[in-house]
């Protein structure tokens, strides 16, 4: 039983950790679509995040994780773009055709 929630605990930390990753990427990638990063401060909480998953994650994971962070890099590095290639864009990756 003491095994069992130990598991639990540790399952929702991970779950906890991805969730908080998860809402940090989408916020700067978002943010990336209107404006160039002022300064590498911008990602630092997603590095933490990848930092933190070390401890209880695979490398698979982890992986995924780091390019996750080099997508939002790549974002803040590209030119601006207007809310309507943002709208375009997100038609395309929710086509009904799209890879899964």
């Amino acid at each position: 039983q003491f095994r069992a929630q130990t598991l639990i605990q540790e399952a929702t930390k991970r779950e906890t950790l991805y969730a908080e990753f998860i809402k940090e990427a989408s916020k700067r990638r978002a943010e990336a679509w209107s404006h160039q990063a002022e300064s590498p401060e911008v990602i630092a909480g997603l590095y933490s995040g990848v930092e933190r998953m070390r401890l209880w994650s695979s490398s698979k994971v982890i992986r995924k994780a780091e390019l996750v962070i080099l997508h939002v890099i790549d974002a803040y590095a590209s030119p601006d773009r207007t809310f309507d290639e943002l709208r375009q864009n997100m038609d395309a990756a929710i086509s009904p055709t799209s890879p899964i």
